[in-house]
């Protein structure tokens, strides 16, 4: 009888871990063409159940032009999943990017983590062609565009109708969008003009001729000669054009 050296393994050993190891690198790489019944979940069910969760747990992406989430990468396999539990993962952005936790509870546990976006579309106004700054604006200068509401300033403009008559501070160029703080209210008086002071309070209303000695816009506080007392006084502009002083 031939004695056996010491250390080396009975071949059928050996044939059993090898087999044990094709198995592990076959759960890994997924069930060969032959393999029978479907057993690993779908990315596109995963991706689905998310965007779901957001639309519920998120009101306002219900209105959203569409949410994007990042399915699994197909070489990515994930067991058959009968209880999958999506939840918010850190910070939930109603108008951009967030993380979601799909985590699955039964029959054999696994999360994953998928990035995903809000992208809500509004209205803005933009320039039609390249503005200098001074412009008043007409209709021709603006047009009417959907833009990603992440991407845009909170004092964007909604209606092309709300500032035309508008000035320019700044020159902006084709395709920009107006803000409002890139807005002047036009003069309504120039210096020298005529203009009617009035001095309101206590239910009493006054009022005087008085001569503009700097230009006004709605708004905006002016000096203007009380042309009968020859007083100076400082008042500001209303939108009928008159000149409102401190009443004394």
């Amino acid at each position: 009888m031939a004695a056996r050296k010491s250390g080396a393994e009975p071949q059928p050993r050996r044939r059993l871990a090898a087999a044990l190891g094709w198995f592990g690198m076959a759960a890994l790489l997924g069930p060969p063409a032959w393999a029978g019944p479907q057993l690993w979940e779908s990315p596109a069910r995963i991706r689905a159940v998310a965007e779901a969760y957001i639309r519920v747990h998120e009101p306002l992406a219900a209105q959203a032009a569409r949410i994007e989430v990042q399915a699994p990468a197909e070489e990515i396999r994930f067991p058959r999943c009968a209880d999958m539990r999506p939840g918010f993962f850190g910070e939930a952005n109603p108008f951009g990017s967030m993380t979601i936790m799909v985590r699955c509870a039964a029959p054999q546990a696994w999360t994953v983590y998928l990035p995903a976006r809000v992208i809500m579309e509004q209205r803005v106004v933009v320039a039609a062609r390249a503005l200098e700054a001074g412009r008043t604006l007409t209709a021709a200068d603006l047009a009417s565009i959907r833009r990603n509401t992440a991407q845009l300033a909170a004092n964007a403009v909604p209606s092309a109708e709300s500032i035309v008559g508008k000035v320019l501070r700044y020159n902006v160029a084709a395709g920009q969008p107006i803000l409002e703080n890139m807005l002047l209210q036009p003069e309504v008086i120039r210096y020298g003009q005529a203009v009617t002071l009035v001095a309101e309070g206590q239910g009493v209303r006054l009022t005087a001729l008085g001569s503009a000695m700097e230009n006004g816009r709605t708004g905006q506080d002016i000096l203007v000669r009380n042309v009968q007392s020859g007083k100076v006084v400082r008042g500001l502009v209303d939108a009928a054009g008159e000149v409102v002083v401190p009443f004394n």
